[in-house]
C-alpha cells in the first residue's frame, strides 16, 4: 500500500472526521460531526466510513459508503469520481 494521499495515519490515529481531499496530508484537520453531516444533506459532500467492515455493519451514518481505511489508497479514483467532497469517518 502506497501513502501517496497521507490520509492513512491520520484516519488511524485521530476519532472523528478527517477531510480528504481538501487539506489531504498532514495538515488535514478534523470536522466536526454536525458540519460534516449538514454538507451531506445539501449534497456537497459523502460520509465515507472508514472503519472495519463488522463496525459498520453494527451500526453507521444513514447514507455513508464503506470503504476500510486499508482500500483508501486502492479506491482513491472512485471516491473522487463521486464529485462531492469526502469527508472520512473514523470514530
Amino acid at each position: 500500500m502506497t501513502a501517496r494521499f497521507g490520509l492513512l495515519p491520520l484516519v488511524l490515529a485521530g476519532a472523528g472526521c478527517v477531510v480528504w481531499p481538501a487539506g489531504s496530508g498532514p495538515g488535514a484537520g478534523p470536522m466536526a460531526a454536525a458540519e460534516a453531516l449538514s454538507r451531506s444533506e445539501r449534497g456537497q459532500a459523502v460520509i465515507v466510513d472508514v472503519r472495519p467492515r463488522d463496525a459498520y455493519e453494527a451500526g453507521h451514518i444513514p447514507g455513508a459508503l464503506h470503504i476500510d481505511a486499508l482500500e483508501i489508497d486502492a479506491r482513491a479514483a472512485e471516491i473522487r469520481r463521486l464529485g462531492r467532497l469526502p469527508i472520512l469517518y473514523c470514530g
